[in-house]
């Protein structure tokens, strides 16, 4: 009874200012959209960071870090496209040489150590290349047990290894590996032919950002369609099939900009967040549309509404909040990203049960008497 109470106050106040509750909501999408901006600078890429930081195996891999520079970037440099097939030409450890050292004396990477066969060739033979093919085959065969792990058996390939300090943070692997590849760019006049491929966790860190990113918008987007198509057919009409939307809609944006602006940090873990409160917030819409288009059949559009939100607050409380409570059963866990996707889906049910309650049944009942005039 009491929950049939305020149900009638609030279609009362929705008919009465409907205006208003659409301007009220308007302002708040328009406060909380900058937010969704913020969470490009909040994308941790590195799977390590998935995992949680009080462990011991990831402590010491810090320590290790820290104190070594444990993070590597390593350069696979081809020797097989025509123009030079050995790794043991002249012209292929002229150019290796010249880019080893315009990454040493790049002053801003964050580099503490670049090894290749040409580093270890020059540190034994006095500092010097050798002059001719002949000379470096010798060279090649007299140090093979060591320059062996810098290149492959057939000599069309070597790899440079640039020991780096950037401590696993997102924005400094990024940055070092741009340089690096702003220094191959640079030496490009020197290339006598040989393709450079770059590697290593970082440079894998930095590509999983961008497929992150990529998946999330995708995901998003394919879900919103699958669920805007089903929609569709459930109710045989594009402009009535699209008012359930509006609360998915609006929550997606209400719940992306919540993260930004708390600076929740977002994760391959957390990237079905999205997809999720589509597929679970839809369901409220569906509902509330249905329930009031089968009111409306015996009652006017008021009382109508009355009635759907006297029969469904009940229940949308109680399925949000049940909902709720089960994601933030998360914060319980020792991952992190299992915590933020928690706290994500949380947010992404309560914003949707504040739509379904205070915006969905204004938009309702502005459409059906539209679409009443207009009949």
């Amino acid at each position: 009874m009491v929950l049939n109470k305020i149900a009638k106050k609030i279609v009362d106040a929705q008919i009465k200012y409907p205006k208003k509750f659409l301007w009220i909501f308007l302002i708040l999408n328009l406060i909380l959209i900058p937010g969704i901006f913020n969470l490009v600078h909040n994308v941790e890429p590195s799977l390590e960071k998935v995992l949680p930081q009080n462990i011991d195996v990831i402590q010491n891999m810090n320590y290790m870090r820290s104190q070594f520079g444990a993070d590597m970037v390593y350069l696979v440099a081809y020797a097989n496209d025509g123009v030079v097939n050995d790794i043991r030409d002249i012209e292929y450890l002229r150019y290796i040489d010249i880019l080893d050292q315009k990454i040493q004396q790049d002053s801003d990477l964050n580099v503490i150590q670049v090894n290749s066969i040409v580093s270890i060739i020059k540190n034994l033979n006095g500092g010097k290349l050798p002059l001719t093919y002949t000379e470096s085959k010798n060279l090649f065969r007299e140090y093979s047990d060591i320059l062996s792990d810098y290149h492959n058996a057939d000599y069309s390939l070597s790899m440079i290894s640039i020991q780096t300090n950037t401590g696993s943070s997102a924005e400094l692997v990024a940055n070092t590996i741009n340089k690096i590849k702003d220094d191959i760019k640079l030496t490009q006049e020197y290339n006598p032919g040989i393709s450079i491929k770059l590697t290593g966790f970082g440079a894998i860190d930095k590509a999983t950002f961008s497929v992150i990113m990529s998946d999330f918008l995708v995901i998003t987007m394919i879900s919103m369609l699958f669920v805007a198509i089903i929609v569709f057919i459930t109710f045989k009409s594009l402009t009535k099939g699209l008012l359930p939307m509006i609360i998915v809609v609006n929550s997606l944006i209400w719940t992306m900009g919540m993260v930004g602006y708390f600076n929740l940090t977002l994760t391959v873990v957390s990237m079905v967040a999205a997809a999720m409160i589509m597929g679970l917030g839809i369901s409220f819409g569906i509902h509330e549309v249905f329930g009031y288009y089968e009111m409306k059949k015996t009652m006017n559009p008021k009382k109508a509404l009355e009635e759907v939100m006297g029969e469904l607050l009940r229940a949308l409380l109680g399925a949000s909040l049940t909902t709720i409570v089960g994601f933030l059963a998360l914060l319980a866990g020792v991952l992190p990203a299992m915590k933020i996707l928690g706290i994500i889906l949380a947010l992404g049910i309560l914003n949707t049960l504040i739509g379904a309650i205070f915006l969905l049944p204004v938009v309702i009942y502005l459409y059906d008497v539209k679409s009443s005039k207009t009949k």
